[in-house]
């Protein structure tokens, strides 16, 4: 499997201005504000935005060690226990603490009624929210590598294809065979249709084109070769192509033809 550090390199696309520091920044303060603004009801707007700004050192700093060095150290190496007892860990010590930040700097600063400074559940409350912080970045940097490795596949299977050069107009054509739906004989001339409904005219036998096809193409009358992945229906006197249909010769057998 891909390591984190090499999809990083070729991340760059994703991110704001091709910047990954502005698109951090841009991240955090964005979700410092829209949290600050979505508490401002229970804590007031000075409060809130107060609350938040003590909050985030410790969730920025989970959200770090777990997509930078939790997933790629364990996760990415298919290591899913020692990833959980990390994760599990960094709550932990960012949640007690998180609670030690809130009980000190918030509650005090505020003159806000104490509770207990290790209440259990004043305790679990702050790891929930860590972790939700943590699950929301997670959740976005595994929506870019999953982009990532299906545009670095869709380029592989690209760099994969054995394109066929057809002369045509003049010009000579680089066709993906998977591109072609059926190929008609004109004499010395054949007419390639493509799956957009274009048409190449060129100067080359059917014999000749047929052995510069893959296996997915048959000749199915003397004078059409289809590419047997588009076909739709076939009986015994025509095959369907989208929405053409083509001759049938006698002797092709059911079986070829799938």
């Amino acid at each position: 499997m891909m390591s984190i550090l090499s999809l990083n390199r070729t991340y760059s696309s994703y991110y704001l201005f091709n910047s990954r520091l502005v698109t951090h920044l841009l991240f955090w303060i964005i979700y410092y504000i829209s949290f600050a603004l979505i508490w401002s009801k229970n804590h007031g707007l000075f409060g809130s935005f107060f609350l938040e700004f003590i909050l985030l050192p410790m969730r920025i700093t989970a959200t770090y060690l777990v997509i930078y060095w939790s997933m790629p150290s364990y996760l990415l190496k298919g290591k899913l226990i020692k990833f959980a007892i990390s994760w599990i860990s960094i709550l932990i010590i960012c949640g007690v603490l998180q609670r030690l930040f809130i009980y000190f700097f918030y509650e005090e600063f505020l003159q806000i009624t104490k509770s207990s400074i290790f209440s259990l559940q004043d305790l679990f409350r702050a790891i929930l929210l860590i972790n939700t912080t943590v699950m929301l970045a997670m959740t976005i940097k595994f929506y870019g590598i999953y982009h990532q490795l299906m545009n670095q596949k869709m380029t592989s299977d690209e760099e994969n294809i054995d394109y066929i050069e057809i002369k045509s107009d003049r010009r000579v054509h680089l066709i993906n065979p998977k591109d072609i739906a059926y190929i008609k004989g004109l004499g010395n001339y054949i007419k390639i249709k493509l799956r957009n409904e274009k048409e190449l005219t060129s100067y080359i036998t059917m014999k000749k084109i047929m052995a510069l096809l893959p296996d997915d193409f048959l000749r199915v009358h003397k004078s059409y070769i289809i590419n047997k992945s588009h076909i739709n229906s076939y009986n015994n006197e025509d095959i369907q192509l989208g929405k053409h249909w083509i001759p049938r010769g006698k002797n092709i057998l059911d079986s070829e033809l799938k």
